[in-house]
């Protein structure tokens, strides 16, 4: 009886153990989701849409104060100052993610700031920022489509960075496909500068849950090398690796190689010098790597 009840024990556990979920991070808050690689956007990893505006556009540096580390991203004059220019502004910034088939509880989390707040009855916040997921880069000065609601949603600012959880919904993505990932900041104030939002976000963190299995574990065992690469990157893999595509930060695809092996050497001589999104594709997983050329 004592050998069947821990047999059973043992089946229990086990049964647990493959069903058990893990998180894995697309976007780290303590890394390029919070600016800290470089001091530029280009440098963490985001592409950089402001459109033709002067000021009252998204810039990184720290003119908003209670950002965490040594920067933030703002909207503002300068890197170190937010200004009083008033007007209508529709800015983005956005970065490709890849979510592997699978993967449930899609979430992007970041801290948001914005000391005022002015509600039109029909149409909501003057000033707020929302958040994409897009199969193409948005368009410079054009709205995208949502999939978050707006920050701020009501009359209740965030005179502080305060957390903000925002689900991605399943009808948003696409499965082992190179997406973007876009905030956008958005105003249709023309006020006074004392009614106007100025909103700051730091800490942007993108995370799913995967099943805790073969699959998951094979992902982490997917690697590029050496980083940075001057000629030949070379990517190894557990399983049979599909493809690999390299593009830009701007999101244009640059590369696109067909591998059938578990083993790769990708020429990035052409490349010039610069930061690059490497999309390893394999049976059943897909990772995206920041190369440095």
């Amino acid at each position: 009886m004592k050998k069947i009840t821990l047999f059973a024990a043992f089946l229990v556990a086990f049964a647990f153990q493959g069903n058990a979920q893990t998180t894995m991070t697309l976007v780290s808050p303590t890394g390029d989701g919070g600016f800290e690689t470089a001091d530029t956007f280009e440098g963490n990893g985001w592409t950089l849409l402001n459109h033709t505006y002067g000021s009252r556009k998204w810039q990184i540096g720290t003119g908003q104060a209670g950002f965490s580390g040594t920067r933030g991203a703002f909207i503002g004059s300068s890197a170190t100052t937010v200004g009083t220019t008033a007007g209508s502004r529709t800015v983005h910034i956005y970065r490709p993610v890849t979510i592997p088939a699978g993967a449930t509880n899609v979430q992007v989390k970041f801290k948001y700031k914005q000391e005022v707040v002015v509600i039109d009855p029909a149409t909501g916040p003057n000033d707020y920022v929302y958040l994409s997921l897009m199969t193409e880069a948005p368009t410079n000065g054009t709205a995208a489509i949502r999939f978050s609601d707006k920050f701020p949603s009501t009359a209740a600012a965030y005179p502080t960075y305060t957390q903000i959880t925002a689900p991605v919904p399943e009808s948003a993505i696409v499965a082992g496909t190179t997406q973007y990932l876009v905030v956008t900041f958005r105003s249709t104030n023309l006020n006074d500068p004392a009614t106007i939002g100025w909103g700051a976000i730091d800490d942007i963190e993108m995370t799913y849950e995967a099943a805790l299995g073969t699959e998951e574990f094979n992902i982490n065992k997917i690697a590029a090398y050496p980083n940075p690469v001057k000629d030949k990157l070379t990517i190894t893999a557990a399983e049979n690796i599909n493809s690999v595509s390299i593009f830009n930060l701007f999101g244009q695809k640059l590369l696109n190689q067909e591998i059938n092996a578990t083993e790769a050497a990708i020429d990035m001589s052409a490349l010039a010098t610069g930061t690059y999104i490497v999309n390893v594709q394999s049976d059943k997983n897909t990772k995206t790597i920041k190369i440095v050329k």
